[in-house]
């Protein structure tokens, strides 16, 4: 059977190292005129590498491999452009849950395989630094024979790349993990990429999170006259229920948590105790720039 480390090898490695041209696509060598398969869970494991530095690979266009080796940074690498190159294996009862997320000021689709992943993304939403997330975006093939596929690559508001893994706390630190990482991050440096690895709030803090997430859209922005006259009522300390009803002093049908939990959520109210929301929770003005 026809493998594709047979004929890529040599030229790949000449034309990327030497060079730093953009991706080798295999449309451009008629042997390889091969189209990646539907989205599986490891689709470079017939990949091989036996050159010192990392190979990138991701889909291309028409489902085409592209592919860089990372010796130097590479032209025209873009990560966050990147449509995903894989998706875990689906079977009846797994345990992980996939499903899209909308992510960010419009709203754009991103992928996620489990509910850690799920959380990682709403982190990323609310923390407001990143505007822009692609899922599994591509493989890495390393010389002694690893293979990874980071979780997400995301754009900074200063332009910078972030690489993120996603891996739950009790099994970040298994020895294939961790060696599968420590490459990952020299490969993202040779790319002045960030490379982090997230495991994903717990306990009161990811249902704070999935609670002002709830409310993070558009209808429930208060009005820019409201959000003024807020700012000024938070320049000190108030708890969440004298905010809700400043927000909207009506009773019963009153929504003004919802308000509140938007601004939350794109921190133009931030908490100044740790713990579950509450009514009494103690509020105060945040410098987040938010939706307005």
């Amino acid at each position: 059977m026809y493998k594709t480390k047979l004929t890529v090898r040599a030229f790949m490695y000449e034309q990327n190292l030497n060079t730093a041209s953009p991706a080798y696509d295999e449309k451009a060598n008629q042997e390889n005129d091969q189209k990646v398969p539907t989205l599986h869970n490891n689709p470079y494991a017939d990949v091989v590498n036996d050159t010192p530095h990392p190979l990138l690979i991701t889909k291309g266009t028409g489902g085409r491999r592209k592919w860089w080796f990372l010796s130097e940074p590479a032209r025209d690498l873009d990560p966050v452009t990147f449509q995903p190159c894989r998706r875990s294996s689906e079977f009846p009862h797994r345990r992980n849950y996939p499903g899209l997320y909308p992510f960010g000021e419009d709203r754009h689709m991103v992928m996620f395989e489990s509910l850690t992943e799920l959380t990682c993304l709403m982190e990323l939403d609310h923390g407001g630094e990143v505007v822009r997330v692609a899922a599994q975006p591509f493989g890495l093939v390393f010389g002694d024979r690893t293979i990874h596929y980071p979780d997400f690559a995301a754009r900074l508001r200063d332009g910078t790349t972030l690489i993120v893994d996603v891996k739950p706390l009790e099994f970040a630190t298994h020895d294939r993990f961790v060696h599968a990482a420590v490459l990952t991050e020299k490969a993202c440096a040779s790319q002045n990429w960030r490379y982090s690895v997230m495991h994903g709030c717990q306990g009161w803090q990811r249902d704070n999170l999935e609670w002002m997430c709830a409310f993070r859209y558009e209808e429930y922005i208060p009005d820019p006259a409201r959000a003024a006259n807020l700012a000024d009522f938070l320049v000190v300390p108030r708890t969440m229920e004298e905010v809700a009803f400043r927000l909207d002093p009506r009773e019963g049908l009153g929504i003004g948590y919802a308000l509140l939990s938007n601004m939350m959520f794109h921190r133009r109210v931030v908490p100044l105790e740790q713990g579950p929301l509450y009514p009494g929770l103690m509020v105060i003005a945040g410098d987040g720039e938010g939706k307005k």
